[in-house]
């Protein structure tokens, strides 16, 4: 049978991400590798609602309890699917199929209990209770049934060496470990550390011996194993790695809410625009910040890309985060962060932050420039652009030159995009600015509030000299002008 995706309702059509991008947001720290695999692939408008149909599902405690245990039956089923599929003889194969079968039954019966209402889980759920119903799988079901105690005995064998009976039993949940950790804590000694142990597998000569202690078991096994393989589709194991991206967005998600940050599911807009009031920079939580300040994104045709200045410090790549991380988590169906959202279309996000390499001067605006047109080749009309201080490599009169160009195309095609730049030597031109704000009646306290301005205007850089009486003008008046003469009382 063909199983349908619990991700998508049709087949992903957009480019992955590339994982730098989760690194720069900072996500990593909450989403692991294994998982940024399924959420660097973004979703058009119809998986998107999807998705949100079933987030919204999972929000549910009974709901979520059925996904843990499905999550948790997958992974036995992995494990077991690598066994079988890796065995060296068929005693091996056979006793194994038996084990991988058990697993995917129960797998296929608690699957065909998770439909919650929405099209995704509905979908998957009706699958396998037609599954279920087959003749052969009921059929094969109580073979299980029936041959598995036998099976279950074997595993507690009895071998003779030198007229002595050895008997090799069922693993102890306590370990021998255990019990030397449980001794060193009651005389006050430091517990010794656990090694990791490559799990060993018999030989193939050691399991045909075991089975030749029950043929008539082992003759069973390798019947059930010759006239059911063909019900075990390995595609099932797939199902792994979708449920635990809704399992670690569910986590991911409680730890917003769990600090008070309201959480929406965004509106879908047919308008080329994002919209998004009161936006967090949910990154910041990795550094238990208590007190996160939130923004307002804001893209429009008439005004799609910004430059973003300000004061070292002040917020400029807190907010680049929070306008990356909406975007990701709005692509993969996930409510975001934030009061209220609407997002057009998106077809990807890049970034550009600088690099920890270490290279010389030329060899870092090498490997810069080389990311900036890997980006211009990727991107289209639909794309968001995150550039952070971008060529801060090379000088500044070929930053600005640089700069200028990469801004300018970018605007010119409607990209967008944010751009942090302490260049203020940047030419007037159409593209407009976001300033990070501070209060001048607070000793220029930063309050990490983005707003728009409509030019580089002054920076903190200027704040700064004019609360120490270093600007141009406060020198002139202390010290004379540049050609020596004293300014005039």
């Amino acid at each position: 049978m063909g199983y349908p995706s619990l991700l998508y309702k049709s087949a992903p059509k957009l480019s992955p991400m590339e994982l730098t991008v989760f690194e720069d947001l900072q996500l990593l720290n909450f989403i692991p590798k294994s998982v940024a695999k399924t959420v660097k692939i973004p979703c058009e408008a119809e998986n998107i609602t999807a998705r949100q149909e079933l987030f919204r599902s999972l929000s549910g405690s009974d709901a979520r309890e059925k996904f843990s245990r499905l999550l948790d039956i997958s992974a036995e089923l992995n494990s077991l699917d690598s066994i079988y599929s890796s065995a060296r003889c068929d005693a091996e194969k056979s006793a194994v199929f038996l084990a991988l079968m058990r697993t995917e039954r129960e797998f296929a019966v608690n699957a065909a209990a998770s439909g919650f209402g929405d099209a995704l889980s509905d979908c998957f759920a009706a699958a396998f209770s037609r599954e279920i119903k087959g003749e052969s799988y009921r059929s094969m079901s109580a073979e299980i049934d029936s041959l598995y105690p036998e099976y279950e005995k074997q595993l507690d064998i009895s071998l003779k060496s030198h007229g002595q009976e050895i008997k090799v039993g069922a693993a102890s949940d306590v370990t021998y470990f255990d019990r030397i950790v449980k001794c060193a804590g009651t005389l006050g000694i430091e517990p010794p550390k656990v090694r990791e142990t490559k799990k060993r597998r018999l030989s193939p000569d050691i399991i045909t011996a075991v089975s030749s202690l029950s043929p008539e078991l082992s003759e069973k096994l390798a019947a059930f194993s010759k006239k059911y393989s063909s019900l075990y589709v390995r595609p099932v194991i797939y199902y792994h790695s979708e449920l635990r991206f809704y399992v670690t967005m569910l986590g991911f998600l409680d730890m917003i809410a769990e600090a008070g940050i309201p959480l929406t599911y965004p509106e879908l807009s047919d308008e080329h625009g994002i919209h998004v009031t009161e936006a967090y920079d949910v990154s910041l939580l990795a550094k238990n910040e208590k007190h996160i300040v939130p923004n307002d994104i804001e893209f429009t045709d008439a005004e799609p890309f910004y430059y973003l200045t300000g004061a070292n410090g002040g917020g400029k790549t807190t907010y680049l985060r929070t306008v990356g991380i909406s975007a990701v988590l709005f692509m993969n169906g996930c409510p975001v962060p934030a009061r209220h959202a609407k997002f057009g279309r998106l077809s990807s996000v890049f970034t550009h932050f600088p690099r920890d390499e270490r290279f010389d001067g030329s060899g870092r605006f090498v490997e810069e420039n080389g990311r900036v047109n890997k980006i211009l080749e990727r991107m289209d009309g639909n794309s968001l652009v995150l550039l952070n201080e971008t060529y801060s490599a090379t000088n500044e009169e070929n930053a600005v030159i640089m700069t200028e160009k990469l801004a300018n195309l970018l605007y010119g095609k409607k990209i967008f995009g944010l751009y942090i730049t302490h260049q203020h030597s940047l030419a007037e031109s159409e593209i407009p600015y976001l300033n990070v704000l501070i209060d001048r009646n607070d000793s220029n306290r930063r309050t990490f509030r983005i707003a728009k301005q409509k030019s580089t205007g002054g920076s903190f850089a200027r704040d700064i000299l004019e609360r120490y009486g270093l600007t141009p003008e406060a020198l002139t008046a202390r010290f004379g002008s540049p050609d020596g003469k004293a300014k005039e009382e």
